[in-house]
């Protein structure tokens, strides 16, 4: 009985320690600007947004946009890159959900437009694959 307490004990704690890892990895190189798709047709005319455009928005407006992170430049900043441009967006460790992405992954990001003029970025709130 008590090793089956143990064993119950000890799967317990490793589910916790694995559900709170997760988030970049570095060192694969993203692909170029133009090779990034969905694969989704007619993806052009759909209501994502783009980097280039956040800058225009209002503080606070909710933005989606698809890319590659290609890299971290900060505890949970990281920088964004479309195939218009390039964005420092903030991911907390919750949005990553345990997984880890690389630079080669495509990902759509979903958040919060903050800060003002050439100092905007993204407060990611939900990170998904297309």
């Amino acid at each position: 009985m008590k090793k089956m307490l143990t064993l119950a004990a000890i799967l317990v704690m490793s589910c916790n320690a694995m559900a709170e890892k997760g988030g970049f990895k570095g060192g694969d190189a993203p692909p170029p600007p133009h090779k990034q798709d969905a694969g989704y047709k007619g993806s052009e005319d759909t209501n994502e947004g783009k980097s280039s455009d956040v800058r225009s928005l209002r503080d606070g407006a909710w933005v989606t946009l698809e890319g590659n992170i290609i890299k971290k430049t900060g505890k949970d900043r990281y920088d964004f890159r479309d195939k218009s441009g390039v964005i420092e967006v903030i991911i907390p460790q919750a949005a990553w959900k345990g997984k880890e992405r690389g630079a080669d992954d495509l990902l759509r990001i979903s958040g919060y437009v903050k800060g003002q003029g050439k100092t905007r970025h993204v407060d990611v709130q939900r990170l998904d694959e297309p």
